[in-house]
């Protein structure tokens, strides 16, 4: 099949699909094609989709001001098996990092 017998058939195809009324996934179930590329030649043939493919909500953020800040209301206390480690809030994390893997081998 040539590139122009292939474009004049996927027009027939199209003119079919819009005198019909149906969605383009509809049409191309009932006539054994894929909608995928029914909306690939509508885009080749007439420029742009006219019918697209149903597109996910937009996304609006909004700003947010934080008014306080949260402070540290005590320390908290780990157990590892028999050895009890009791962390306060300004604890440096990375030494209690080293610590914990040494206690922990």
């Amino acid at each position: 099949m040539t590139k122009s017998s292939k474009r004049i058939e996927w027009e027939a195809r199209i003119k079919d699909w819009k005198s019909s009324g149906l969605s383009v996934a509809k049409w191309c179930r009932e006539n054994g094609h894929k909608d995928h590329q029914m909306y690939y030649w509508i885009q080749k043939i007439d420029g742009s989709p006219k019918e697209s493919k149903p597109k996910s909500p937009s996304v609006d953020f909004l700003p947010v001001k934080v008014t306080s800040k949260l402070e540290p209301k005590g320390s908290v206390l780990i157990h590892l098996n028999q050895i009890s480690v009791e962390v306060q809030p300004d604890a440096d994390i990375h030494l209690l990092s080293k610590v914990l893997h040494v206690l922990q081998s």
